[in-house]
């Protein structure tokens, strides 16, 4: 009966520990993902390649695709800026 509860008290720590990293976000072990890092808060942004990240440093997408084009990137508007789409 000894060995019993002692299998079943490892059994609830090892799904509390479990629980607790799920909760806490850990990725999974070896996944080996990175996250997307944004740079800037302007309304348009370089589309970093490889990284998938974005640098957001351009008020408008002429200038950010004249800084794009060299270097063979594409622009997009930032995914983190609320646009309503009205002129005020």
């Amino acid at each position: 009966m000894k060995t019993l509860t002692t299998l079943t008290a490892v059994a609830a720590l090892i799904a509390g520990v479990s629980f607790a990293q799920a909760q806490m976000g850990s990725p999974p072990s070896g996944s080996g993902m990175q996250r997307a890092q944004t740079v800037g808060n302007s309304p348009f942004c370089i589309n970093i390649s490889g990284s998938g990240g974005l640098n957001c440093k351009y008020a408008s997408m002429a200038a950010c695709e004249k800084d794009a084009k060299p270097q063979n990137l594409n622009c997009s508007p930032n995914p983190n800026k609320a646009t309503t789409g009205s002129k005020q």
